[in-house]
């Protein structure tokens, strides 16, 4: 088994701070990814219930819209 210099050892800390960094930034992305997405079927959802409540003037159509938009709201200032 090769013995490692005492040179060799900054270097492989060097090389494990640098994957645990990537792999943050790579959870940090997926995380964003998710958000997105989530706030994208809501706002989707946000105007079929806009639509329905215009075709039919149910009040509680306008109900279901605030509280998309407030959950759309909380996933924003959660970022």
């Amino acid at each position: 088994m090769p013995s490692f210099s005492e040179s060799d050892r900054p270097s492989d800390e060097f090389d494990e701070e640098t994957r645990r960094k990537q792999r943050e930034l790579a959870e940090s992305e997926a995380k964003e990814a998710r958000c997105l997405r989530v706030r994208n079927v809501l706002r989707a959802m946000q105007v079929g219930i806009a639509v329905a409540g215009a075709e039919t003037g149910n009040p509680a159509y306008r109900s279901a819209g605030m509280v998309v938009q407030w959950v759309i709201d909380r996933i924003e200032d959660s970022e």
